[in-house]
């Protein structure tokens, strides 16, 4: 009977010894083994530039920049802000090639007149990459929309004063108008004008001026649009902002 009441005595103990490593197990496995969705933001997730960083890419003015130690401010809209993929950058691929100090100021929906708004928000930094115009040219109703190309350089330009009188020994780079889908014949012609009328204040200026669209498109319209697009205006997290990061520094390239 002693020996009996031994054995049941151990029983529940060993019992649950089972069911704890079961539980670690499974917690494990869960972790390491689930498929996580490509546009949800993990802390392990490692978000690719497109073919991989090249010694061609390398070759830029704009990643010695990212390599200088340096600090860097990125302004812009939703692309910026990764809005609509749960705070994933359009940068996030660049950023182990950024050795200074990172800071953003940006939000879905901004347009160029938002951020002169919000000149006391914008951080000081040694450097500044605007991304900003898609909304510009898409919503031209809006309020806030700058009704011409013209308007809309001269608009960049104050911003750039702006941002001068933050950081005056500052080095700007605006990136021109990001790419957009399915829209009208119009609204892309109009793309183009904001683009060559923000490059042409840039080379009357000391600003840098970069235009992904060319190999954006070229990218998409080759190996499609579902692969590198969460819609029509946003690159999603599995592979957009790896192409969008290899485009800025592809055009980057003299």
């Amino acid at each position: 009977m002693e020996k009996e009441s031994s054995v049941t005595v151990r029983s529940p103990a060993i019992v649950l010894s089972i069911v704890f490593l079961l539980l670690v197990l499974g917690f494990f496995m869960f972790v390491f083994l689930y498929p996580q969705s490509p546009d949800v933001p993990q802390s392990q997730t490692k978000y690719e530039i497109y073919g991989g960083m090249t010694d061609e890419l390398k070759g830029s003015e704009f990643f010695e920049d990212l390599q200088s130690g340096r600090s860097i401010c990125f302004l812009g809209d939703s692309i910026t802000a990764g809005t609509e993929i749960n705070g994933i950058h359009w940068y996030e691929p660049l950023t182990p090639y950024i050795k200074g100090t990172i800071s953003n100021l940006s939000t879905g929906g901004w347009m160029v007149e938002d951020l002169i708004d919000q000149a006391a928000a914008i951080p000081n930094a040694d450097i500044y990459v605007i991304a900003i115009g898609i909304n510009d040219v898409i919503f031209r109703k809006a309020v806030k929309s700058a009704p011409t190309p013209a308007e809309f350089a001269q608009r960049c330009s104050l911003l750039a004063d702006t941002i001068k009188g933050i950081s005056p020994a500052a080095k700007l780079y605006f990136i021109a108008p990001w790419t957009f889908i399915g829209q009208s014949e119009d609204i892309i012609a109009l793309g183009n004008n904001f683009r060559a009328a923000l490059k042409d204040m840039c080379a009357g200026s000391s600003y840098q001026y970069i235009n992904p669209d060319p190999v954006i498109t070229s990218v998409i319209y080759t190996e499609g649009y579902d692969k590198y697009m969460y819609n029509d205006f946003h690159p999603n997290a599995s592979d957009g902002v790896g192409l969008y990061s290899y485009a800025v520094l592809k055009a980057a390239v003299k």
